[in-house]
């Protein structure tokens, strides 16, 4: 395995080497369990950026402009899942 120094401000140094205390590790596997969550997390972000572009690219959401419009289209929404789910158990 390669190896590189890595410079840091010894108090920085001192409080990673006590946050890799705190969770029995050593300071390198701590490290590299940062790494890991930051590229799960960018990789998240971008199928987010991903999902918000296909939306804007489809017209958007078509939920309504205002406050009243959202309530009735969920209200809508909402009576067609009752009609296709379980309005059957009550006829």
């Amino acid at each position: 395995m390669e190896t590189v120094t890595l410079e840091l401000p010894s108090a920085l140094y001192t409080d990673l080497q006590a946050l890799a205390a705190e969770e029995d590790g050593d300071l390198v596997a701590l490290l590299s369990q940062w790494v890991k969550q930051a590229r799960q997390r960018q990789s998240w972000l971008r199928g987010w950026k991903e999902l918000q572009t296909l939306i804007e690219q489809q017209g958007g959401l078509q939920i309504g402009d205002t406050k009243e419009a959202v309530v009735e289209q969920m209200r809508k929404t909402r009576q067609e899942i009752f009609e296709a789910e379980y309005a059957h158990l009550y006829r």
